[in-house]
């Protein structure tokens, strides 16, 4: 590729793909990565289908979409690429709308029109009949209720689960399902290249704009040879071919011992310093301080009982040292509540909230500031994310950080045990994280409160691990 002249950065923009003068190909080739199947069903593919008369199916004949999504397929199984699939479809009887909503009544409009639109369990939304013996019986399948292939999935967490750092996007329509999966994508962090010839809409004009937004800042474009091409140099070992198998009467006496499933299934194995992060949640001097605003509650006494802080210290030094990366989590809200709707029920809340407790949760205080004992441990070039509710996850970056860096790992400590730690750990694994909770690097108002969210989270969430434990596993790395 020629190498850009001129340093303008609207023409740079407009000469040039962003991303090939990032070199996406050379990280796409060490990123583990997943196939997006998008919407290829027979309403749209099919001349009989009922959404016909968008010619989905006259674009893709003549661009030769569905030849080269069955390429981009058979290339991304040789290299042992997962391979995920989507439907949309709504559920018949207007059963997942509420009548009276906008919902409803467009849903009404279209099943007005064309009564088998969009319809579960009809030959309408089954995949193309022409990629059926493109399947295999491995492969995931999705259901959609919208455009984004991410909402109202699981597809976070089954890319999470699998550590995919990148996407290779087929299917239809361009511009509706196949652009808004990618952008969303681009906004979860992680590197989606969407096949140009391996995708339709309803007209060349309409797919060629489409494909221009998303090149220019959203993520890369290539065609069905290009993308063969690379996949010929594509470094990542495939994952095992067969589910793991357990003995049912050692898997009985394990549990009989009082060991839990995370030890069965032998926890240590899923921590690698390359792909695993450390939480610190709302270390806080209103939590952890006996002059905090939150010091009633007791966390402060429980910390010290346990060792917690001390905990927290070893584990932040173990991880520095095994290259494991170290996020700082704090919870505020802005002061002179900016960040609330006068009226609402949350200005309701936090007004009471600061009328007993005047510095509780304020951002750029003291209260809400790193404990004293461990501010200095803050490494300069460590994230410090600031969260307005109880999870970690919740109206912030964090995820995208962890996409980036391509963690799929966490370690968790922190403060109040049963509640924004256990939101934060709740959430992880909902997205797709292992998760693995320090016990004594936590602390809330009572060891009884404590302990019944350790047994929580060790249930069906993640292993609880003691310090002691965790700092051998992460010394081995």
């Amino acid at each position: 590729m020629a190498e850009p002249k001129d340093t303008d950065p609207g023409q740079l923009l407009e000469q040039f793909s962003l991303y090939e003068l990032a070199g996406w190909k050379d990280y796409f080739k060490r990123a583990p990565a997943a196939l997006l199947v998008i919407d290829p069903q027979n309403d749209v593919l099919d001349e009989k289908g009922t959404l016909s008369f968008w010619n989905v199916w006259k674009h893709a004949r003549a661009n030769g979409a569905v030849g080269n999504m069955k390429r981009v397929i058979a290339a991304c199984r040789a290299k042992g690429i997962p391979v995920i699939w989507a439907k949309q479809y709504r559920m018949a009887g207007g059963r997942d709308v509420f009548p009276g909503t906008f919902d409803g009544d467009l849903l009404s409009l279209i099943r007005t029109i064309i009564p088998n639109a969009f319809m579960q369990d009809t030959w309408e939304t089954e995949i193309y009949d022409e990629l059926l013996d493109a399947m295999d019986e491995r492969d995931i399948v999705l259901g959609k209720h919208g455009s984004c292939m991410f909402e109202g999935t699981n597809l976070d967490k089954l890319l999470k689960s699998l550590g995919t750092r990148a996407l290779i996007v087929t299917g239809v329509l361009t511009d509706f399902c196949v652009e808004a999966t990618v952008r969303s994508a681009c906004d979860r962090g992680l590197l989606a290249a969407t096949v140009s010839d391996a995708c339709a809409t309803e007209s060349q004009e309409l797919h060629d704009g489409c494909l221009k937004r998303l090149e220019r800042l959203i993520g890369p474009v290539i065609d069905t040879d290009g993308i063969v091409a690379l996949l010929d140099e594509y470094e990542v070992p495939p994952l095992a071919a067969e589910p793991r198998t357990f003995d049912l009467q050692q898997v009985g006496e394990s549990l009989g011992k009082g060991i839990s499933l995370n030890d069965i299934v032998e926890w240590p194995a899923y921590v690698k310093a390359e792909k695993t992060a450390f939480l610190v949640v709302d270390a806080q001097n209103d939590n952890l301080h006996e002059d905090g605003s939150l010091a009633f509650i007791g966390a402060w006494k429980h910390a010290r009982e346990t060792g917690a802080v001390k905990n927290v210290k070893k584990l932040v030094e173990a991880c520095r040292a095994r290259g494991i990366r170290v996020f700082w989590i704090k919870q505020n809200r802005l002061a002179g509540g900016a960040d609330i709707f006068p009226g609402t029920f949350d200005a309701g809340l936090m007004g009471l909230i600061h009328g007993a407790l005047p510095g509780a949760f304020l951002g750029d205080t003291w209260d809400t500031d790193i404990y004293d004992e461990l501010k200095p441990l803050i490494d300069e070039g460590e994230l410090v994310i600031e969260k307005p509710g109880w999870s970690a996850f919740e109206g912030t970056a964090l995820r995208r950080y962890l996409n980036d860096l391509g963690i799929d790992t966490l370690i968790v400590s922190g403060f109040l045990t049963d509640f924004c730690v256990e939101s934060t750990v709740r959430q992880a694994s909902d997205l797709g994280f292992f998760t693995i909770v320090a016990s004594d690097a936590c602390a809330t108002s009572s060891q009884d409160d404590h302990d019944l969210a350790l047994a929580r989270f060790d249930r069906l969430i993640g292993p609880v691990v003691p310090t002691a434990r965790l700092l051998q596993t992460i010394a081995a790395l």
